[in-house]
């Protein structure tokens, strides 16, 4: 059951990515400038981030089980769509529909663990999910790259689409259903909401999380990809072994961040301390992406993909902290904010660069870089300052 859990959570950061190694091909097969295409790609977290909020009342009210095998179908719909589709504003609408197709793939599998793991290995489950989705990311670069030799980019996502309706199926089959609960009314699910956003570690982690993982996927998800190009002067098979050390990056560091956080509880310390220590890495690497010779950057691109989705084991230490009738409303809220941020991100990276960097792509991405950087370090800063003012 986990394990099918996870493969959802593979397609959901497949897709996530999988355009940065498409991007030439559908800049070229649509005539998409740099707007268009963060547009296109960008669409996928608007479908995610809208949906969070009624799926996690839907997993507290149903379980996993019901929410994520009906989610699994509509996203077949959309995948299937979007290898149809042949104008852009009909492949931005399939790409956001996939989005909401695999929007509770992340939180249904988190809610599982918190279900049917013991709550002392809740975080290391968490942190295997992240892995495999990091095999996700790993999926779309040099395999999708070798398999563009053998069919073309519409074909793979009709192929995709039918083995999303075959996971939804099983899941469907193998995943029990939670226990019944007491009968509750939507008012009342949906004033519950209210209590999840007046914890106090929800109002602190969420900031740093929302800006990491949204710096962090909308630059591995596309714009990665073109600062390789644009910048580093990569010709596509070194983008897209770039792209593959990335993915095994962020595989790596995402299932060390989950043994990291069972090693650190056991040596005194809390997952807490695990998710800001990978956050000051992941803003190491953007100094050393910024200001590093070319000749080396991709070592910080690799710290970068290795540390940023680590970050998300917040969602763990946040839903610790709250009921567990309240643990699917938690991990969507925060979702929500963390998917909207990347879309935003993603899409605003897009407007900014196809007008910055006119000339000048290297000077443009820095601005970005930079101001991305600023504001994680303003988060960091408000995650610790109550522990600080308490030591002062």
């Amino acid at each position: 059951m986990l394990l099918l859990f996870g493969v959802a959570y593979f397609l959901s950061l497949f897709f996530r990515t999988v355009n940065a190694i498409l991007a030439t091909r559908l800049e070229t097969d649509l005539g998409l400038d740099a707007a268009s295409l963060g547009l296109l790609t960008a669409a996928y977290f608007l479908g995610l981030g809208l949906t969070q909020i009624p799926i996690g009342l839907c997993l507290d009210a149903y379980g996993p089980r019901r929410v994520q095998a009906v989610l699994l179908l509509v996203a077949a719909i959309g995948i299937g769509a979007f290898g149809l589709f042949e104008s852009v504003p009909l492949l931005v609408a399939a790409r956001a529909l996939i989005g909401i197709g695999l929007a509770g793939c992340l939180v249904a599998a988190y809610q599982a663990s918190s279900l049917w793991v013991a709550p002392e290995r809740a975080p290391l489950a968490n942190g295997l999910y992240l892995a495999v989705g990091g095999l996700g990311v790993l999926a779309a670069t040099t395999p999708v790259e070798f398999m563009m030799q053998f069919m073309s980019w519409r074909e793979m996502f009709l192929f995709i689409a039918a083995g999303t309706a075959l996971i939804a199926v099983a899941i469907a089959m193998v995943t029990p259903d939670p226990a019944t609960q007491e009968p509750t009314s939507w008012a009342k699910r949906i004033s519950g909401l209210a209590v999840v956003t007046r914890n106090e570690e929800f109002r602190r982690y969420l900031p740093l999380t929302a800006l990491c993982f949204g710096t962090g996927t909308a630059m591995q998800g596309l714009w990665a990809s073109t600062w390789l190009r644009d910048v580093a002067g990569y010709d596509s098979s070194a983008v897209a072994w770039s792209l593959t050390a990335m993915a095994v990056a962020l595989t790596v560091g995402s299932a060390a961040g989950g043994v990291a956080s069972v090693f650190a509880e056991r040596m005194g310390f809390h997952l807490k301390h695990v998710v800001l220590g990978n956050a000051v890495l992941f803003i190491a690497a953007e100094i050393g992406i910024l200001l590093a010779p070319l000749s080396i950057a991709p070592a910080f691109w690799i710290l970068f993909a290795l540390t940023y989705n680590a970050v998300t084991l917040s969602y763990a230490h946040v839903a610790r902290s709250q009921p567990i009738a309240f643990v699917g409303r938690s991990n969507t809220l925060m979702n929500t904010a963390v998917i909207l941020t990347t879309f935003a991100l993603q899409y605003g990276l897009g407007l900014f660069l196809s007008r910055a960097s006119q000339g000048f792509p290297e000077k443009a991405y820095s601005i970005a870089i930079a101001t991305l950087m600023m504001l994680q370090i303003c988060a960091i800063a408000w995650c610790c300052w109550p522990l600080l003012k308490r030591r002062s």
